[in-house]
């Protein structure tokens, strides 16, 4: 068991309020309890910081239960004293039994570990990339893509990102987040990334961002996606919430992660169709797939690996139109 590396929260602290029947807080399992284990596919839900975890799990524990249908909610209390480093192997056995880990409260300078040698979708407003402390000197392999970020806080950049999603491309047309979600390991959200409006005007917040509402979407995404295995919410600050309004943000959307899990599948074990697309200016032929269970889509790229894209790339393929994701995994 690994429960000795946790402080179990005193449940009189994040008891909901208000308690119907039919709310989480009664299929919330709690890992210090007794006989209490996890299996592949659980969510482990872990607090570095017992303020933030106990603000935000009371509220999150009040809303419906309709979201475990899929998934186990593992309450596994905070980490014990230490360097929050010193929980890297827990983190890596729990995700190799095949659960979620779901962090909150984490230090800023914890986010590298969580997504180091990853493919790693980042939702964030601003982020000098190349400059970026937290990821300096990242193991080979690790994938960056970039969502919600605002134009005049970016960089360029040559570090390896694969997506860069704009908040002006969100505010048009939002599933063109769900391939680039779908294709990750690890699930990074920044809370600098929601609208001051939003979290209740908190100082240091843009009056530009993504709403609760668009946040919650990209969370759903995030549950619907087979093999993400971290999600890191980072930046809350309990101190500056008086209003309680940005922690209301995020159990909202820990729990759209949580209903999106339902929709969960393995594309090299569901029904899928073949499509061929025969690229005039190249070689070789585009291999699309599409599930029969829930209409996704992938392409093949070189590798013979199967990446998640949308029907619009397969219906701009057939117009000799290629999108980012295409030319940089099949045909770059």
């Amino acid at each position: 068991m690994i429960s000795h590396w946790f402080v179990p929260d005193d449940k009189s602290s994040i008891r909901p309020d208000r308690i119907s029947k039919n709310s989480l807080w009664h299929k919330v399992l709690f890992l210090a309890d007794e006989d209490v284990s996890y299996h592949a596919g659980d969510v482990l839900l872990i607090s570095f910081d017992t303020t933030v975890g106990s603000r935000i799990k009371k509220i999150l524990y009040q809303f419906s239960a309709t979201s475990a249908r899929a998934m186990n909610l593992i309450d596994c209390g905070s980490i014990a004293l230490g360097e929050p480093e010193n929980i890297l192997p827990v983190l890596e056995e729990i995700k190799a039994r095949g659960a979620v880990v779901m962090l909150i409260g984490a230090p800023m300078a914890f986010l590298r570990h969580q997504v180091d040698g990853l493919r790693m979708a980042s939702i964030v407003r601003e982020s000098n990339l190349d400059d970026d402390v937290h990821f300096r000197d990242m193991k080979p392999g690790t994938m960056f893509q970039y969502i919600g970020t605002q134009r005049h806080l970016v960089s360029e950049t040559h570090l390896p990102v694969e997506g860069h999603l704009r908040l002006s491309e969100l505010r048009e047309e939002l599933n063109l987040a769900e391939p680039c979600i779908r294709d990750s390991d690890a699930l990074i959200f920044n809370c600098d990334s929601l609208s001051a409006a939003e979290t209740g005007y908190l100082s240091g917040m843009s009056g530009s961002g993504l709403t609760v509402v668009e946040a919650c979407q990209l969370f759903r995404y995030a549950g619907a996606a087979q093999s993400l295995r971290s999600v890191g919410v980072y930046n809350y600050m309990a101190e500056k919430d008086d209003s309680g309004m940005l922690a209301n943000a995020i159990a909202q959307m820990l729990w759209y992660f949580m209903e999106g899990s339902i929709l969960r599948e393995d594309p090299e074990k569901n029904p899928l169709t073949e499509y061929h697309v025969q690229a005039k200016d190249h070689d070789h032929v585009l291999l699309f797939y599409k599930s029969e269970l829930s209409g996704r889509w992938w392409i093949q790229d070189k590798e013979g690996r199967k990446v998640p894209c949308s029907y619009q790339d397969y219906r701009n393929a057939c117009e000799e139109e290629y999108s980012d994701r295409i030319i940089k995994s099949v045909l770059g």
